[in-house]
């Protein structure tokens, strides 16, 4: 433990001299001015709320900090004015860039220019042959002014990522994003379970999730169409364990007018794709979280999907849904959210008793999104190590990111040991992506630093049920203090 000890010690003394400059650009998270809300919050009161069951005081502290995180940050980014907050935070790739400090050098400069770099999510091609299918089911077609809306929904996702400035200090003084640094933490260890340094508890990361509109992909040159998100399927039916829930599956469509830059009075979803666009269910570009692309912006726009490299002016870049975790516990907090036509009565994996917690202050296009919230494995809770797989699962997925997770995609080890119920000789068994549970997944997030391939050097996914921390499992891996952004990176 001698070289871990010298790292966070040498990284503290650093972090007093440089992070001024580090930290000058990304914006932390400003208080919302939310009663009852705030960031970091006490550990032990979170988990009083959590062990209590205290649904409503974690509702409130989800929806803090998406109001935070999407607030004015009053900085210009990419050729944006005033974006929201997390527009500001790097990513891990620009982390993993900024030079490393010499001997004689007090400060590290932040990129003059940044690319907004949209990319389709690393999750898909992640270890198994599951989500290679769920990846390749993706598709859209192009469209024309006699397509139907079925024919042209666009169901392509991508995503970008996020560290606030806490995480991004945190990680770049441990140089988390090295393979040779993270081979150094593995040696440092001792026993089968070994991990990096935990992160302070104002750390926060984010995974945006966007749709691009553009003129191949709209109805007459300004309606633009994608699948409606239906809800939770009742049942686990044998195509969807096959196939999972993409977008592909959803039945429904959504129509976004391009032409109308403001809000709309929509609330509703043209629920088989016959009805066409209408008042009720089409909506404004201001309903949405989003980023038009213009003359003065374009170079700092780039997407890495294969058909898709281009983009135009006029082109819009629109928020989807968003992970977003904060490690204010020792197992992060996890919410997910996602864009929804009516964000009072929003589909499962939300409801409205999410919903009726939304405070004041959360305004605008922010507004119009749903939350799904998980802050523990199983209810009631169990201890980080050394508990049980008992009770009842706790589901939190987002419909963009895992819905089209089917069985294969998850594997072994630990063996999935299901969820057993007091009094129940059945256990719970999540076998697909939406029955999964953030911190079920993310717990298992490790990396083997003697091997260079991303694609088989972690332990694969998990679906919903408890692990401990001390898990065999995790033996002859790293674990990533429940971060898969730093396997996905590291290099």
């Amino acid at each position: 433990m001698k070289l871990r000890t010298l790292l966070m010690s040498s990284c503290s003394l650093i972090a007093l001299s440089i992070s001024a400059a580090v930290l000058a650009k990304p914006v932390p998270l400003p208080d919302p001015g939310i009663k009852g809300y705030s960031f970091p919050e006490d550990k032990e009161k979170l988990m009083a709320w959590i062990n209590a069951g205290d649904s409503n005081e974690i509702y409130l502290h989800g929806w803090g900090l998406w109001t935070s995180l999407t607030a004015p940050s009053g900085q210009n980014e990419y050729g944006l004015k005033n974006v929201p907050v997390y527009l500001t935070w790097l990513t891990p790739a620009e982390i993993a860039a900024l030079p490393r400090l010499k001997a004689t050098e007090k400060k590290v400069d932040l990129p003059a220019k940044r690319t907004f770099l949209l990319e389709k999510p690393r999750q898909m091609t992640h270890k198994t042959k599951g989500l290679e299918q769920a990846a390749t089911a993706v598709k859209s077609s192009a469209a024309s002014s006699s397509a139907t809306p079925l024919s042209i929904r666009d169901t392509n996702i991508v995503v970008t990522m996020g560290y606030d400035p806490a995480a991004q200090d945190f990680a770049y003084h441990n140089n988390l994003f090295s393979l040779k640094a993270l081979q150094a933490f593995y040696n440092s260890g001792s026993g089968n379970i070994r991990s990096i340094p935990v992160f302070p508890n104002n750390a926060v990361t984010v995974k945006p999730t966007y749709k691009v509109i553009t003129k191949a992909n709209m109805l007459n040159g300004s309606i633009y169409v994608m699948p409606a998100w239906p809800g939770t399927p009742p049942v686990v039916t044998p195509e969807i364990s096959a196939n999972g829930f993409p977008e592909t599956s959803w039945p429904g469509c959504v129509y976004i007018n391009t032409k109308n830059t403001g809000t709309s009075t929509a609330a509703s979803v043209d629920k088989d794709c016959t009805a066409g666009s209408n008042a009720s269910n089409t909506y404004g570009l201001g309903d949405f979280v989003h980023y038009p692309v213009t003359k003065d912006n374009i170079a700092a726009f780039k997407v890495l999907v294969s058909g898709q490299e281009k983009l135009a002016v006029g082109d819009v870049i629109v928020l989807m849904a968003m992970h977003v975790t904060s490690r204010e516990i020792d197992e992060w907090t996890w919410q997910t959210y996602f864009w929804t036509p009516d964000p009072t009565t929003p589909p499962l994996p939300s409801s409205s008793a999410i919903a009726s917690v939304r405070p004041a202050q959360l305004t605008g296009a922010a507004a119009h999104y749903a939350m799904a919230i998980g802050y523990q494995m199983v209810t009631p809770n169990q201890p980080a190590v050394g508990g049980q797989s008992v009770g009842g699962p706790v589901v939190a997925y987002n419909p963009y990111l895992e819905a089209g997770f089917n069985a294969a995609t998850f594997g072994t080890p630990p063996v999935n040991v299901g969820i057993l119920a007091p009094g129940s000789q059945t256990p719970y068994m999540a076998t697909v992506g939406i029955q999964t549970n953030c911190m079920t997944c993310h717990g298992n997030a490790t990396v083997d630093p003697s091997n260079p391939n991303p694609n088989t050097n972690a332990l694969p996914y998990l679906t919903n049920f408890y692990v401990s921390r001390e898990d065999q499992s995790f033996k002859g891996f790293l674990q990533l203090d429940f971060l898969w952004s730093i396997q996905g990176t590291a290099k």
